[in-house]
């Protein structure tokens, strides 16, 4: 039986509001963490 509150929480745990899916969402972070690791070894490499 949904009570007030875990209709509450089912709405909240939903998909996320910019990408479709929560696998898409976190394939999106680690995509730009490897951007940023890589764009600071370039950085690093550039003013060594």
């Amino acid at each position: 039986m949904l009570t007030p509150e875990t209709e509450e929480r089912e709405v909240e745990e939903g998909s996320p509001p910019v990408f479709a899916t929560w696998n898409r969402l976190y394939a999106a972070v680690i995509g730009f963490l490897a951007f940023l690791i890589i764009l600071f070894y370039l950085f690093t490499k550039a003013y060594q």
